[in-house]
């Protein structure tokens, strides 16, 4: 019944949310944001796993703090597939900068425990020490840059993962999302590109709306002040994994 599942996993602050608001308007998949479930533990029973396969219908779940439920996926959905997005690491943390509430950045509210969930699966790099005396920018570009190792975790693990990188949904839009569906399995529809029209009107995590088209813009544009030390630190933490993925220091 995992078959029918696939999973948006990956960094937060990478497109994940815009990914899903794409493949949502596909007529044969059903998407889901984690903040959509009642539920803490939000992943989909047994009973919708059967609708699913009944139906003919994918679920797609983006639960980007439920990845780390290593041994619960590997027990319950081995099949699933799952699609993570990566986005360059300075509009990464710029975007993480500019998500604010009455709490802080999202840096403040969240890099600290979403470093500890990649504890285990990094044991010689993090440990109790890692974060002491770091600075916040510091925090979020260790999370991105262990984050973004984990799907070499899932395919050693018997998943099948699609890493690709969020610029080219932004500018290759059809392209990459014709990989994207093909690596699912899922035929091509038109309602892809036109996913604005044909979602319902609200907001995700983030303040994302589903009813608005991508804005390549805007979105490949998001900078902050960063200063030469900060960009040459971001740089220095990131750059074995920006290397990986073809990103070349700013």
């Amino acid at each position: 019944l995992s078959s029918r599942v696939f999973f948006i996993f990956g960094c937060q602050r990478s497109g994940t949310t815009l990914l899903l608001s794409i493949l949502n308007a596909h007529p044969s998949i059903t998407g889901t944001d984690e903040t959509e479930f009642p539920s803490p533990y939000p992943f989909p029973s047994a009973q919708r796993l059967a609708l699913n396969q009944i139906t003919g219908q994918y679920a797609c779940f983006k639960m980007l703090e439920h990845s780390n439920k290593l041994d619960f996926l590997k027990q319950f959905y081995p099949k699933s597939k799952v699609l993570w997005p990566i986005r360059n690491p300075h509009s990464t943390l710029s975007s993480m900068l500019k998500l604010t509430n009455s709490e802080g950045t999202w840096i403040d509210r969240c890099a600290d425990a979403e470093v500890n969930r990649l504890k285990p699966f990094f044991p010689q790099q993090l440990n109790d020490e890692t974060l002491v005396g770091r600075s916040q920018l510091e925090k979020a570009a260790l999370y991105w840059t262990y984050k973004n190792q984990y799907p070499d975790i899932l395919q050693k693990n018997g998943f099948s993962v699609l890493p690709f990188k969020y610029e080219d949904l932004l500018s290759s839009q059809k392209e990459t999302l014709t990989k994207i569906v093909d690596f699912l399995g899922i035929d091509w529809s038109d309602d892809l590109l036109n996913f604005y029209q044909k979602n319902p009107g609200k907001s995700l995590a983030g303040g994302t709306r589903t009813d608005r088209p991508i804005n390549a813009e805007r979105a490949s544009k998001l900078k902050s002040e960063f200063s030469a030390a900060e960009i040459a630190r971001i740089n220095q933490i990131c750059q074995p994994v920006m290397d990986t993925y073809g990103y070349a220091p700013r």
